[in-house]
C-alpha cells in the first residue's frame, strides 16, 4: 500500500475505464446516494462520468505539492511512506465508487449504497491505522488548536483519534449489512464519535500537559 506507482497505476485504470465505458454511459450519472439507498444527486456527462478519475489524479497531485508548501516540511518527510499509504487509500476508495457508480449506470447488479457504506467504513479503517503516525504538519491530520500547539497533544490525540476511526469504521463496514432504514443512526453515530472524540480528547490532553500531568 505504501508504493509509490499503486496510486498511479490505480488513477491509470480508472481513466482507461471512462474511455472503454463513456459512449455507454446515460447522460445524467448518479452521483450521490442517502444512506437509505435513494439517489439525490446527479451530475452530467462530462463531468459525471470524469470526476472520480478526476478527484484521483488530484490526490497524485496533493501528494506531490504538500511537501513544498508547508512550513513543516520536516515532520512531512519523516512519514513520507505512510503519506503515500493514505493517499493510495484515497484513491482506492474512489476506484470502488467509480466502479460501483458507473456499474449501476451500466445497468449491473450493484447494490451502490451497500458498496459505497462498506467502502467508506473500510477506508475509515485504514485512516485509523495510519493517523498514530501522522506528525505534526499544517495539513494533515487532526489540527486542533490544541494539537497543532503542543506536539505531546498531537501525539496523544492522533493515537486516541485512531482508534476512534477504526471502531468507527467497523461499525459503518457491519452497518452495510443492516436494513436501509436502521443504517442512517448507525453510520451517524459512527461519524458522530469519530468526530467528537479526538476534539474532545485534544482539548482534555491540552489542559492535562499545561497543568504538568501526562497525556
Amino acid at each position: 500500500m505504501r508504493s509509490r506507482w499503486l496510486g498511479t497505476a490505480v488513477a491509470a485504470a480508472m481513466w482507461a475505464f471512462v474511455a472503454a465505458v463513456y459512449t455507454r454511459l446515460p447522460h445524467r450519472i448518479p452521483s450521490h446516494w442517502n444512506l437509505r439507498g435513494e439517489v439525490d444527486g446527479w451530475m452530467e456527462k462530462p463531468w459525471g462520468a470524469l470526476m472520480h478519475p478526476a478527484i484521483a489524479t488530484a490526490m497524485l497531485a496533493t501528494l506531490w505539492l504538500l511537501p513544498r508548501i508547508d512550513p513543516r516540511r520536516a515532520n512531512l518527510e519523516r512519514f513520507a511512506e505512510d503519506r503515500r499509504l493514505l493517499v493510495n487509500l484515497i484513491i482506492l476508495f474512489f476506484a470502488v465508487v467509480q466502479g460501483a457508480t458507473y456499474g449501476q449506470a451500466l445497468g449491473w447488479p450493484v447494490q451502490v449504497d451497500r458498496v459505497i457504506l462498506a467502502a467508506v467504513g473500510l477506508l475509515f479503517v485504514g485512516l485509523g491505522n495510519y493517523l498514530p503516525r501522522i506528525r505534526s504538519n499544517w495539513f494533515m491530520g487532526i489540527r486542533t488548536p490544541w494539537t497543532m500547539d503542543n506536539e505531546r497533544v498531537w501525539r496523544a490525540t492522533h493515537r486516541v483519534g485512531g482508534r476512534a476511526f477504526v471502531i468507527a469504521g467497523l461499525v459503518m463496514a457491519a452497518s452495510a449489512l443492516l436494513p436501509a432504514d436502521v443504517r442512517p443512526w448507525t453510520t451517524g453515530a459512527a461519524i458522530a464519535a469519530a468526530v467528537a472524540v479526538p476534539l474532545v480528547y485534544s482539548y482534555v490532553a491540552w489542559k492535562r500537559d499545561m497543568s504538568g500531568r501526562p497525556v
